[in-house]
C-alpha cells in the first residue's frame, strides 16, 4: 500500500472512531457494518489483502472482510467503553486489522457456516494481540497478492 493510502486509511479509522465514540453515549445508537464499505471506497483500493489462491476465473467470488465488520466494531465499542484507550490506540488496531480479501463462495460458506466465523473471530483471539488472519487460518484459506 502506497504511502498516501496509509494515510487516508489511518485518518479514516480515527474518523471511525470518532463516530463510534459520539454514537456510543445517550441513546447507545447503532452500526451498520456496511459502513466499512462505503467510507472507503472501493475497498480494495485501500484495504486489499489478497485473492484466495482456490480463485480461478471459473471460480463464483466474494469480497470478505478478513476480520468481520461485527467484531471490528464491537472491538472498538470495547476499548472506547474501557476508557483508557486514546482514539489513536484504537484507531491503529483497526487499521490493522480492515482488510478485504477475494475468497470463493465455498470458502465463504465454510468460514459462515461450518465454522460459524460470519460475524465473529475464533475463541481466544483478542483485537490486540491476535492475528488478522486467524479466521482464514482456521478455515484453510490461503491468500495470494494477485489471482
Amino acid at each position: 500500500m502506497s504511502n498516501e493510502n496509509s494515510e487516508i486509511v489511518r485518518k479514516t479509522c480515527l474518523l471511525l472512531v470518532s463516530h463510534f465514540r459520539n454514537l456510543g453515549g445517550p441513546g447507545n445508537y447503532g452500526y451498520n457494518t456496511r459502513l466499512f464499505s462505503h467510507i472507503l471506497h472501493p475497498e480494495n483500493r485501500f484495504v486489499f489483502a489478497g485473492i484466495s489462491q482456490a480463485v480461478t476465473s471459473e471460480t463464483p467470488t466474494h469480497p470478505e472482510h478478513v476480520v468481520p465488520c461485527a467484531t471490528l466494531i464491537t472491538e472498538c465499542q470495547r476499548m472506547i467503553h474501557e476508557g483508557d484507550h486514546s482514539d489513536e490506540s484504537i484507531a491503529l488496531l483497526l487499521q490493522k486489522h480492515w482488510k478485504v480479501a477475494t475468497i470463493t463462495k465455498e470458502e465463504q460458506r465454510r468460514l459462515d457456516h461450518e465454522l460459524g466465523y460470519k460475524s465473529r473471530m475464533p475463541p481466544g483471539w483478542t483485537f490486540e494481540d491476535g492475528d488478522t488472519f486467524e479466521r482464514f487460518k482456521r478455515a484453510n484459506i490461503v491468500l495470494v497478492s494477485s489471482p
